[in-house]
């Protein structure tokens, strides 16, 4: 039996991938779940009397890892987590087909499973604990698949980009949309991947000044940082780099994360965005090479720029 809390869950969840909605992957549906993996009545979906399940779980692999992560439950004081081996029918715990928790304890709505094979697919539901000890019904069962990383990942990913605002020498507001792409065979991990986008008048900003919409996954798991350069250049003195929480999940193969518009607020009008490195005056989404995609650290699309001049 394992306990893990979500700061913990989060740090083993450094190189995640997994299914989500949307353009993501996505498990097969609960009731398929239920169907195919024939779970008896291992587990009793059928408990009126007990408080609502909990929602939104939802089960992304990495490789020898599964990250489940749910909507918070109000007034639970923990959650329990069981796990079964989907393709021997049975869980896969301390007894087969005994309603046997995997673990206990779970403070927040994130656990990180990291005793899973590549290869092998798990299925996992939740239920909430109240102080009372009083517990929920069970979750739908979601399913995930551990698997290894390719090496491929790094020529594959594009960025497209448009401009909400056009260049103008009153504007204070920089309004980019992005749109990540991956063109290879596997999904990739958001939170492996660091965006810059290079302009002026960024000195001194703050996540104060940055705001997000239309994030398919949810604006919370971007985190913002403005980094100022040591010498102010022609077309820019600072860069926005936006980072992905584990909790971003993942671009599935062949994916997109879907636009994503972002808006940076500067603290002083009277500056063109004729001039900023990152800036293209195009109102439709289009590859573009000067916003910068870092992958596990490298450099994987785009091209900074030259801090000679």
């Amino acid at each position: 039996m394992i306990n893990k809390s979500k700061k913990a869950s989060l740090l083993l969840a450094a190189t995640i991938l997994g299914t989500t909605a949307g353009s993501f992957m996505v498990a097969p549906s609960a009731q398929a779940a239920i169907e195919s993996n024939v779970v008896k009545n291992d587990i009793n979906w059928d408990m009126p009397s007990a408080p609502a399940a909990p929602s939104d779980v939802n089960a992304r692999a990495g490789s020898e890892q599964v990250v489940l992560t749910w909507a918070p439950v109000d007034n639970a004081k923990s959650y329990d987590v069981r796990r079964y081996n989907v393709v021997n029918n049975t869980y896969d715990s301390v007894k087969a087909n005994e309603t046997t928790v995997w673990t206990t304890g779970v403070t927040d709505a994130v656990y990180t499973d990291t005793s899973v094979t590549n290869g092998q697919i798990y299925g996992y539901v939740v239920n909430a604990v109240y102080g009372d000890g009083q517990v929920s019904q069970m979750s739908m069962p979601v399913i995930a698949t551990p698997m290894e990383l390719s090496g491929n990942v790094k020529d594959s990913i594009i960025l497209q980009y448009k401009s909400g605002t056009t260049a103008g020498t009153n504007s204070n507001v920089i309004q980019p949309t992005f749109n990540i792409m991956n063109t290879s065979g596997t999904p990739v991990n958001l939170s492996d991947i660091r965006v810059r986008y290079y302009f002026n008048g960024g000195k001194e900003l703050t996540a104060k000044n940055f705001s997000a919409g239309n994030v398919s996954f949810g604006a919370r798991n971007i985190e913002p940082n403005f980094v100022s350069l040591e010498k102010t250049y022609k077309q820019a003195d600072s860069y926005l780099e936006l980072l992905f929480n584990a909790e971003a999940g993942i671009i599935r193969a062949g994916g997109e994360t879907g636009p994503m518009t972002f808006t940076i607020q500067k603290n002083q009008s009277g500056t063109s965005q004729d001039n900023d490195y990152s800036y293209n005056n195009s109102s439709e989404l289009t590859e573009w090479n000067k916003v910068a995609v870092y992958y596990q650290g490298d450099l994987v699309w785009g091209t900074e720029p030259d801090l000679n001049n």
